[in-house]
């Protein structure tokens, strides 16, 4: 049997005095409030003063150029891989605004055809064994153009602090007394890797990457192979096609399996890429029965084995009659 309700009886009306007091207590409640509103917005007024004043001071001296660009500061801008839609939107805005633009050999013709017809080009292209410029010219060639008031992009391949010799020419502006800001690009190794449809690390292949540069491998200077030869990682050799006999000895030596993965990817993401994929103790043989132009990067690792897998299921897919069992 449900139990009755019971009317509960209101409790008295404020009096007059409590209401007084009530009041009170609002109104100071407000105040505080605005007081305490008040002390934030003049505290962000005097932040917003000093940020101000920084960047005063930060450019004390700098007039836009002509180009919309600081005049007298220099860009390092990487171009990316080479793909002109994968340039990204800053280095594409420094290289509309600029006044000159010192460039690389590794810089794609779909990036330079992006630099305005009016702007100064400055070829400064290293290949093997032939150096057009020297290194230390090409620093002493920004400074020049620095000082002459022009807004400079110095444009390189892939990431301008990758193997870019890039902290040379920022030790040379940075002696002179020149500004300059630094552009990130997609280095090769992003390029190549995202072009193969695989991932440079993994859960279950790669919890380490490295990049290292093939040029240790000369006479002398050679890695130290035992801390490459790892399972979970992947590595990338960067200028190493000339190289690649010593790098899969060097690493089979340190305790790599044979038949561990491999890969070689030349001019990623461009139209004519190319790609093999073996092990380390038959690449050397299958490049040289099919050669690769340079600049062609060295992959090694687990991961590689997702691109020889992806490959076999893009053939198989084209190669497999279409029946109304596989639609």
């Amino acid at each position: 049997m449900p139990m009755p309700l019971q009317r509960i009886p209101p409790g008295p009306l404020p009096s007059d005095d409590q209401r007084s007091s009530a009041s009170i207590a609002q109104a100071t409640a407000e105040s505080g409030l605005r007081q305490r509103l008040a002390r934030m917005a003049a505290g962000v007024a005097r932040l917003a003063q000093g940020i101000e004043q920084q960047l005063s001071r930060n450019t004390e001296g700098e007039h836009p150029s002509a180009s919309g660009l600081k005049a007298g500061r220099v860009y390092l801008v990487g171009a990316g891989s080479g793909a002109g839609d994968l340039l990204t939107l800053r280095a594409l805005h420094c290289l509309r605004q600029a006044d000159s633009v010192v460039y690389d050999r590794l810089v794609g013709d779909d990036v330079l055809a992006m630099i305005p017809s009016g702007v100064e080009r400055h070829y400064v292209g290293k290949a093997r064994g032939h150096h057009s410029v020297a290194q230390e010219q090409i620093g002493q060639r920004l400074v020049s153009l620095a000082l002459q008031g022009k807004s400079v992009v110095r444009l390189k391949g892939g990431d301008p602090g990758v193997f870019g010799r890039m902290g040379e020419e920022l030790a040379a502006l940075d002696e002179a007394g020149i500004r300059c800001e630094i552009v990130p690009g997609i280095t090769a190794a992003s390029s190549a890797c995202a072009a193969m449809g695989v991932p440079l690390t993994d859960r279950a292949h790669a919890q380490t990457l490295r990049l290292i540069t093939a040029q240790q491998c000369r006479e002398g200077g050679e890695p130290d192979w035992a801390s490459l030869a790892r399972e979970d990682e992947t590595l990338v050799f960067y200028m190493g096609l000339n190289k690649l006999d010593a790098i899969c000895q060097g690493l089979r030596g340190a305790g790599l399996a044979d038949d561990w993965p491999i890969m070689l990817v030349a001019n990623a993401s461009l139209p004519d890429q190319q790609s093999l994929i073996g092990r380390l103790e038959d690449m050397p043989r299958r490049l040289a029965q099919s050669p690769l132009p340079s600049p062609c990067l060295i992959i090694v690792g687990s991961v590689v084995t997702l691109a020889h897998q992806r490959l076999e299921r893009e053939a198989h897919a084209v190669t497999e009659p279409v029946t109304l069992s596989n639609v």
